[in-house]
C-alpha cells in the first residue's frame, strides 16, 4: 500500500502538472537557472494579492501573480526578494512556501 506522501506525488504528476489538464509549460529564470517547467497559475490567490494590494505612489501599479511548482522541477528553492523571471516578465520573490515539495511562489512588480 502507498503511503499519503506517495499518493499526492502521483497526483502532483498525473493531474495537476499534466500539461493537459492545468499546468502551462513556462519559462522561468532564477539564480542563473533557465528551464521550460509545467507552472500552474493559481488565479485564486493572485486575485486576493491584488486586491489586497493597493497602498502605492500615484501613478505607480502593483502586479501580483501566484505561482506552483514542483520543487524537482526548479531544482531549488527561490529566495525571498530575489530576481525571477517567468516567460521576459521580471519579477522580485515576495514569499515561498513549500507544501510537500511543491512550490507556492508570490510574485511581485511595479508598473508605471
Amino acid at each position: 500500500m502507498k503511503n499519503f506522501k506517495e499518493m499526492l506525488d502521483k497526483d502532483l504528476d498525473t493531474t495537476f502538472y499534466n500539461t493537459e489538464e492545468f499546468a502551462q509549460v513556462k519559462r522561468v529564470k532564477y539564480d542563473g537557472i533557465v528551464k521550460n517547467i509545467p507552472v500552474i497559475f493559481d488565479s485564486e490567490e493572485t486575485k486576493e494579492r491584488n486586491a489586497a494590494g493597493g497602498d502605492h505612489a500615484e501613478g505607480i501599479y502593483g502586479r501580483y501573480t501566484v505561482i506552483r511548482v514542483r520543487l524537482s522541477d526548479m531544482g531549488k528553492e527561490p529566495r525571498q526578494g530575489a530576481r525571477f523571471y517567468l516567460e521576459n516578465e521580471l519579477f522580485t520573490v515576495a514569499s515561498v512556501l513549500n507544501e510537500y515539495n511543491e512550490l507556492i511562489i508570490d510574485l511581485e512588480r511595479f508598473d508605471e
